[in-house]
């Protein structure tokens, strides 16, 4: 059966017009509804990230200050470690007499005799503030031997070999005197050389370190 809308006309579009009218409040409602939660999802978000800020700033704050307590200790840390270098530079930078006492007992000839040995290290070489040669300086007479043997040659020799220790270098003979020895009845015994033969420290290949930390007094 067929319906019949029995309504005036006016009142049908009336009623279209209220309809559409419900739609559209409805469909505004929805909207509002969706902007709310999304506002407050979005808030939420916000208080959680501004939480965690929060905490953030707080630890830092805790950091700072733990980090100004051990301020000094670092200090003490960095004074150390540069007496620790300066320490092992100085003992790196040392001259190493007992190596060169027992080179030279395996490089003397048999023949040669001494009397005297003195070393002593030039302030070039000294640790502390740097000394340095002045230009065209003379090398300096750094270790002197004393001593007797039977010929110049032995002199030589004994010289000659020296040279093959690497801590000494610019080897001089100072004097070589012969002598005839005389024994009580007047005979002429063996005669013996007396000689005096200097040589220079090799220099380090870097300068020992000076010896004043900064901010060790401190």
């Amino acid at each position: 059966m067929k319906r019949i809308n029995l309504l005036p006309p006016e009142q049908r579009v009336k009623a279209s017009r209220e309809r559409g009218l419900l739609w559209a409040i409805l469909i505004l409602v929805g909207i509002v509804v969706a902007l709310g939660l999304v506002y407050v999802w979005q808030n939420g978000q916000v208080n959680d990230k501004q939480a965690e800020l929060d905490g953030l700033t707080a630890e830092l704050a805790v950091v700072q200050q733990q980090a100004l307590a051990l301020a000094p200790y670092a200090v003490i840390q960095t004074t150390r470690t540069a007496m620790t270098q300066t320490a092992q530079g100085i003992y790196d930078s040392r001259v190493p007499w007992a190596t060169i006492l027992q080179q030279i007992s395996l490089v003397i000839p048999e023949n040669v005799r001494l009397q005297s040995l003195t070393g002593t290290v030039p302030a070039t070489m000294l640790p502390g503030t740097p000394v340095p040669a002045a230009p065209g300086a003379a090398a300096t007479a750094d270790i002197t031997f004393a001593g007797t043997t039977y010929t110049h040659k032995d002199v030589a020799e004994f010289m000659t070999r020296l040279g093959l220790i690497p801590q000494l270098s610019n080897i001089q003979l100072a004097s070589s005197t012969g002598a005839a020895v005389t024994d009580p009845t007047g005979a002429t015994g063996t005669p013996t050389v007396t000689f005096t033969v200097t040589a220079s420290l090799r220099p380090y290949l870097t300068p020992p370190p000076a010896t004043v930390i900064q901010g060790a007094g401190q």
